[in-house]
């Protein structure tokens, strides 16, 4: 029997110390990362998981919401996990050893069902919170938006520094082609559509 641990952060810029602290303290034989959105469904280091775990194995996370932010998906999760006869191990749910294999099995699945069906409602209300936020803000006329990356009025010098690279060139038609003028500065396609959006709406 192995332990696997799993680990996921949200995106590239947040740390996955904390978590992989935490599959060294626990002695995991090995560990699987992912940093991309709960709610992103196609996660490679989850999949990879998946493809190595035997049955017997064990799972560990520090959270539900390090499987997923979908209760829907936590379930979907939960029963692969229970194909492949592999125990499930989160750190914030208390661990029930009552000697009756299946009533240990069954609470955990209130817990896990309950708590999946709690931070997905306190997800919609807090999203629901910001739409009406923002609402407000529209209604007052306080709201224009997210703040921009790349644009003359970025927070950050490398933003405007940026966005007034991409406008010279493109304006100097000075590239081959987009994706080389996005790779140029670093940035994604969309991201370099986003900045060209802006550049033609400035210059109607």
């Amino acid at each position: 029997m192995a332990l696997i641990f799993y680990a996921r952060v949200s995106s590239r810029g947040q740390n996955l110390a904390r978590q992989l602290v935490r599959a060294k303290e626990v002695k995991a034989d090995k560990v699987f990362t992912d940093k991309l959105s709960g709610k992103n469904t196609n996660r490679q280091g989850l999949e990879c998981m998946f493809n190595y775990i035997r049955e017997g194995d064990a799972v560990e996370v520090v959270s539900l919401d390090r499987l997923s932010r979908n209760y829907g998906d936590i379930k979907h999760i939960v029963q692969r996990l229970k194909d492949k006869k592999v125990r499930l191990i989160v750190d914030d749910l208390p661990q029930t050893h009552t000697g009756n294999e299946l009533i240990d099995e069954f609470m955990l699945d209130m817990m896990i069902n309950l708590m999946g069906f709690v931070a997905q409602n306190e997800r919609e209300k807090i999203h629901e919170r910001q739409r009406q936020g923002i609402e407000h803000a529209k209604k007052r006329g306080a709201y224009h938006g997210r703040p921009k990356k790349y644009s003359p009025n970025s927070k950050s010098i490398e933003g405007q520094l940026v966005f007034n690279g991409v406008k010279d060139d493109y304006l100097a038609n000075n590239y081959k082609s987009k994706t080389e003028l996005a790779r140029r500065y670093h940035i994604s396609r969309q991201q370099l559509y986003r900045i060209i959006k802006l550049i033609d709406f400035k210059e109607q």
